[in-house]
């Protein structure tokens, strides 16, 4: 399976990070900074690029135990 990449992004005057915005979802590294260029001419900031290559969450790592 290809890695998928997500790139985030905050609308123009947002800065609460938990309002982010999912802007893109590929498998080609080129689209991600043409998508952040074209956002960014419409204010959109905060870019954050993640990646998945297509393996089950694991809850148990994101507790604090």
């Amino acid at each position: 399976m290809k890695t998928e990449y997500i790139v985030y992004g905050l609308a123009k005057n947002e800065t609460r990070d938990y309002m982010e915005t999912i802007l893109l979802t590929t498998t080609e590294q080129k689209h991600i900074e043409k998508v952040k260029e074209l956002a960014s001419v419409d204010g959109w900031h905060s870019f954050r690029v993640a990646t998945f290559n297509g393996e089950a969450p694991n809850f148990a790592n994101t507790l604090n135990i």
